[in-house]
C-alpha cells in the first residue's frame, strides 16, 4: 500500500483544519504593513552600531559564531570598526553581549528587505545609522498580542 493511501486520512484532517479556519472569525493574523505586531522586550532585531561609544577591541568580531561580524580597518586607523554581514548574521546577540562599552545594540526591526546580497553587508557607516521598520515609516498602526480567555491570542 502506497504511503499516500495510509496518510489520506491525515491529509483529508489537514484540509479540513484549513477550511475550519478559513472561515472562523478567530483567525490572529494582522494584515502587513497596515499593523505592526510589536516584538517583545530583548527581541534580537537588525543591529545598531555607535561608533562613538567603541574601543575597537574587536571582541564582537572574535565571538560571533556565525562569521558575521567583521572588523572594517580605514586607512590610517590601526584598528577596526565591526559591520556585520546580514546573509551570515545569526542574531545570537553574542557581539552585542560581549561589548564591554555597550557599542552595539540589538533593535526590534526586523522586517526590512533587500533587493540584492551585496545590500545585506552593513560596513561601520551604514551599521551607525538608524534603521526603521518599513511598516512603521508608512503609518502602520502598532499593535501587541495579549492573552485572552476565549480566543487564545489576539491583537490590540
Amino acid at each position: 500500500m502506497s504511503s499516500y493511501v495510509k496518510n489520506f486520512g491525515g491529509h483529508v484532517r489537514a484540509v479540513l483544519t484549513g477550511l475550519k479556519y478559513l472561515v472562523k472569525p478567530n483567525r490572529i493574523t494582522v494584515y502587513y504593513p497596515e499593523y505592526y505586531v510589536e516584538p517583545p522586550e530583548g527581541y534580537r532585531g537588525m543591529i545598531k552600531y555607535y561608533p562613538e561609544k567603541c574601543i575597537q577591541c574587536g571582541l564582537c568580531a572574535m565571538i560571533c559564531p556565525a562569521g558575521a561580524m567583521k572588523m572594517y580597518v580605514k586607512k590610517g586607523e590601526k584598528k577596526g570598526r565591526p559591520g556585520v554581514n546580514y546573509q551570515r548574521c545569526i542574531f545570537c546577540g553574542f557581539c552585542v553581549d560581549i561589548c564591554p562599552q555597550d557599542a552595539l545594540e540589538m533593535t526590534k526591526v526586523h522586517d526590512v528587505a533587500f533587493s540584492s546580497l551585496e545590500e545585506l553587508v552593513f560596513p561601520p557607516e551604514k551599521l551607525a545609522v538608524e534603521v526603521q521598520s518599513p511598516a512603521l515609516l508608512r503609518g502602520a498602526v502598532k499593535v501587541k498580542p495579549v492573552f485572552d480567555e476565549e480566543r487564545g491570542l489576539r491583537h490590540e
